[in-house]
């Protein structure tokens, strides 16, 4: 039957079901020392970035090569982006106990910090992904890509916001369960539609 074809429509879309299942339990295995979530999310965009442009090969051969190739990379952003978030949350704090127009004012200038932090923070595991730079380089350039590529970062923020309300607004039983089940992976390669576009001019 034409259903069981390796060619057919179906198949071919429960193959990729397949390979986005077994590509977010890597990813969720590989974050678990939570130190190691940078080095994993750039393993998962390395082949979610294939995926988009139908070149994938074997998901846990190309995870792990990634993952090793990219460890000390994907380790060293993350670990500035989280202390930098750190820093956000603690000055945050700080200002709710201020007063008057200084929280006003102090509020609007940590709104503008957090926005220039997500900005590179959305580019940066994909951009270590795909190209080969210093880490000083690379968040540099993550940055830099989000401003000149603005249309497609406003695009990756809509599709995180609609994962983020997904998240928030279903019942928490089925919102874990598409989590493990499909949910990281299924955002990446999603982003990586649109990543493979912003990254056009830069390759």
């Amino acid at each position: 039957m034409k259903f069981f074809n390796y060619d057919s429509p179906i198949m071919q879309f429960l193959t990729r079901l397949t390979d986005l299942f077994i590509l977010n339990f890597l990813f969720l295995i590989c974050s678990i020392p939570i130190i190691t979530i940078g080095a994993s999310a750039t393993a998962l965009y390395s082949v979610t970035l294939k995926m988009a442009k139908n070149e994938e090969s074997y998901i846990f051969s190309s995870f792990f090569r990634a993952f090793k190739n990219n460890f000390r990379h994907g380790t060293v952003s993350w670990m500035v982006l989280l202390l930098a978030g750190i820093v956000l949350w603690m000055d945050y704090r700080a200002i709710g106990m201020m007063g008057g127009s200084f929280q006003q004012v102090f509020s609007f200038l940590l709104i503008a910090v957090c926005i220039l932090l997500l900005f590179p923070a959305i580019y940066i595991f994909p951009y270590i992904a795909r190209f080969e730079n210093t880490i000083k380089n690379s968040l540099k350039n993550a940055f830099i890509i989000s401003i000149a590529q603005l249309p497609y970062t406003l695009l990756l923020l809509v599709v995180l916001a609609l994962a983020g309300a997904f998240t928030i607004f279903i019942d928490f039983r089925i919102v874990g369960l598409v989590w493990f089940v499909i949910g990281f992976s299924g955002v990446a390669l999603l982003n990586s539609f649109l990543l493979r576009r912003a990254f056009r001019r830069f390759e």
